[in-house]
């Protein structure tokens, strides 16, 4: 789960985003290719990014990662001159701050508190990732569960009670990143939108009852990701 910069907690991140390049990217548009040598960090102001690698089996990009307003990727530019790691690409139409690298770096040095967030976020993600493989075994429903959980806290509103997404995501999208088949994640949610678990809309989902959607996620992995959400929340700025 990447780091999310809050509104106006952090000066000098503030000003150095206030005064960023924006640019606007269709949907589809490749923002940077796996390989190509870093010069500056991401974030996405507007619509979301995923973050592909290739797949072996259809040559394709494989969905690893999706990103949405506020949130870094891009971060090994932190050292300047380092490789991208995975391609970057507007999964909707989207608007993207260009963030210098070296004038982040000097941001961040005198942001001590969010420079280890962006730090210890790597290591949060590497215990996720740790988590699910301990889950091998899980169905492939608890993996489509976990997913849309983790993009609803994340990404979407929530009032207590239900959680909202603003905009969809492709089914391909979720099933990359739980690993499983597409057809898996349209029989899951159309299972559970028949029972009123999830709504959906044309470019919008409703998680109505986000305690039976964890139910069915995954085991054991709820106190890393609940500890990751709450991280989150705490982090510093943007705009």
């Amino acid at each position: 789960m990447p780091l999310k910069l809050m509104p106006r907690r952090d000066r000098q991140l503030n000003k150095l985003i206030k005064s960023a390049e924006i640019v606007a990217f269709k949907k589809k548009t490749t923002i940077y290719t796996q390989g190509d040598q870093s010069s500056n960090i991401c974030m996405p102001r507007s619509g979301h990014v995923r973050l592909t690698m290739p797949n072996q089996v259809s040559g394709s990009g494989k969905t690893v990662a999706i990103l949405g307003p506020n949130e870094l990727f891009g971060t090994e530019a932190v050292n300047l001159g380092n490789e991208r790691l995975y391609t970057a690409i507007a999964g909707s139409d989207c608007e993207i701050y260009i963030l210098k690298s070296d004038k982040m770096l000097k941001a961040l040095r005198a942001s001590p508190a969010t420079l280890k967030a962006l730090l210890a976020s790597d290591g949060e993600d590497l215990a996720i990732v740790r988590a699910i493989v301990g889950h091998s075994s899980a169905s492939s429903r608890a993996r489509v569960a976990h997913v849309l959980l983790e993009l609803g806290c994340r990404l979407g509103h929530d009032n207590g009670r239900r959680i909202h997404l603003r905009h969809w995501f492709t089914h391909q999208e979720i099933a990359d990143l739980a690993g499983v088949h597409r057809s898996t994640v349209t029989t899951a949610i159309n299972d559970w939108i028949y029972k009123g678990i999830l709504r959906q809309s044309l470019k919008s989902l409703v998680i109505n009852k986000p305690g039976a959607l964890r139910k069915a996620g995954l085991r054991n992995i709820g106190n890393v990701f609940r500890r990751r959400i709450v991280s989150s929340r705490i982090k510093t700025l943007t705009r």
